[in-house]
């Protein structure tokens, strides 16, 4: 439930049964829980970084206690105690509450700029069928000239999918389509939003498609509906709200390159959906910040950089990999890479 506050399932257990027993040690803890001790441990460091837990000086080991204090009594034991919650959840539904605000004003940026870029390339590409714009009105014709589009891509699909019904019916995904192009080898990407992916039947298209081998990512919000083909043809709604109005065909270079540098902003802020990542819901045992600590490794940065990515410290950074390494019998980052890979988790 907490989740999108940046608590994992584990850590919002550890965190409930602390705040029902603020005395409980680790050990204590872990056996309520069924836990290992190096998972209740990992939870307190991500509840220390999410300034749920505060550092403070005692003499009794507590749950937070740090148990390498040299045995000489030269210092006492660090505990960590709660913050009281509704000091720090509202901190941090805050500051959640202020990233999704920047988010949406980056998007709303973009579609400014996406509908001056509109503008300029209709004004000097006319609606010649062989000019490097073309406008399509009605949904009866974006429907035909967004298959034609789908059905002619050799290698590469890249699509925006915000919404597929009522007035926008007409950019509703044609799912066997798709899957077809997928069989001959067309790599096929699609965003749609998070708050689509309620959607029964959206859901189950996302599902079709990703066991077909698409791969899909949300995102909390979407400029308009687009699809590029092959990096050569890009199909845009002329309003991001429907397609009454009609649609825009781009094959302008320079106008894709912006387009190209949208969607890849776009898919690396991503999130991949469990269910959709992996069939079996393998995945879904996997926090969103250990997958995008799996993805940072694989994209060969540091364990410096990953912590300062994930906005966590740097123990707590190899904790993660340690307890991950653990879980998928990897004795290398290699190995770990590889797990990651066939689980459905890059």
């Amino acid at each position: 439930m907490l989740r999108v506050l940046g608590l994992d399932a584990g850590t919002e257990s550890v965190y409930r049964l602390m705040l029902e027993h603020p005395s409980w040690g680790v050990d204590a803890l872990a056996e309520a829980l069924g836990a290992a001790r190096a998972d209740v441990l990992t939870a307190l460091d991500r509840l220390a970084d999410l300034a749920l837990l505060r550092a403070a000086a005692d003499t009794e080991p507590d749950a937070g206690s740090d148990d390498d204090a040299g045995s000489d009594g030269t210092r006492g034991p660090t505990t960590l105690r709660l913050v009281p919650p509704e000091t720090g959840l509202a901190a941090l539904l805050a500051r959640r509450e202020e990233e999704l605000r920047r988010t949406q004003l980056e998007v709303d940026a973009t579609r400014a700029a996406v509908a001056d870029l509109l503008a300029d390339y209709t004004a000097q590409g006319g609606e010649s069928a062989t000019g490097a714009v073309e406008r399509f009105t009605g949904p009866d014709a974006v429907r035909r000239c967004l298959e034609h589009l789908t059905l002619h891509a050799a290698a590469d699909l890249r699509v925006f999918a915000p919404t597929g019904t009522g007035e926008n019916a007409a950019w509703e995904l044609d799912v066997p389509l798709y899957e077809d192009r997928i069989a001959q080898g067309v790599r096929v990407r699609v965003l749609h939003l998070d708050s689509t992916a309620g959607s029964p039947e959206r859901r189950r298209a996302m599902r079709r498609l990703a066991q077909a081998g698409a791969e899909i990512r949300t995102v909390p919000s979407l400029p308009l509906h687009m699809s590029i083909a092959d990096g050569e043809s890009a199909l845009l709604s002329t309003s991001a709200h429907t397609s009454r109005q009609g649609a825009v065909l781009i094959r302008e270079p320079s106008a894709l390159v912006g387009l190209h540098a949208l969607f890849s902003h776009l898919w690396d802020e991503g999130t991949s959906p469990a269910a959709a990542a992996n069939e079996a819901g393998e995945a879904s045992d996997y926090s969103a910040q250990e997958r995008a600590l799996l993805r940072f490794l694989a994209d060969g940065l540091t364990d410096e950089a990953v912590a300062r990515k994930l906005g966590i410290s740097l123990r707590s950074e190899r904790r993660m990999i340690s307890g991950l390494s653990e879980r998928f019998g990897a004795h290398s980052r290699f190995q770990l890479g590889l797990q990651a890979a066939q689980r459905g988790l890059l």
